[in-house]
């Protein structure tokens, strides 16, 4: 065989042996990419179930509210936190002040919340301290 056929011969088997790799390598990418696939699907059933276990405690909190009803509760809570750490309190002190609320609420009628709440001011008073 001529040096030339020879090159050509081996041209050849370079060109086959570089047509397998290419194959195998995309026949590789392919399975990697339904790899990628299936995990990115098993990842979005994850992330949706978060979710509705999230929306269900959030209902469970909110008294079982639900849809829209649900969703202005926890934005009115929001925004008055929001105006609360405004004005300077800590998330420490909203906490705080919650649950005195509530714990109040349950104990309306007790001396300790008449005691308590005595010397608050009220928005009916005549008396004006600042008014000369």
């Amino acid at each position: 065989m001529s040096k030339k056929a020879k090159a050509e011969v081996a041209d050849e088997s370079a060109v086959i042996i570089t047509d397998a790799v290419l194959a195998e390598n995309q026949a590789k990418l392919d399975s990697y990419e339904k790899s990628i696939k299936a995990v990115q699907e098993r990842r979005r059933k994850v992330i949706i179930d978060s979710k509705l276990y999230t929306y269900d405690k959030l209902s469970q909190l909110y008294g079982g509210a639900e849809g829209q009803a649900l969703l202005d509760a926890v934005t009115a809570e929001h925004t008055l936190i929001g105006k609360l750490t405004a004005s300077g309190m800590t998330y420490e002190q909203i906490g705080e002040l919650a649950d005195d609320s509530s714990a109040d609420a349950d104990n309306s009628t007790d001396e300790s919340y008449s005691e308590k709440y005595s010397n608050q001011m009220s928005f009916s008073e005549t008396d004006h301290s600042y008014s000369e």
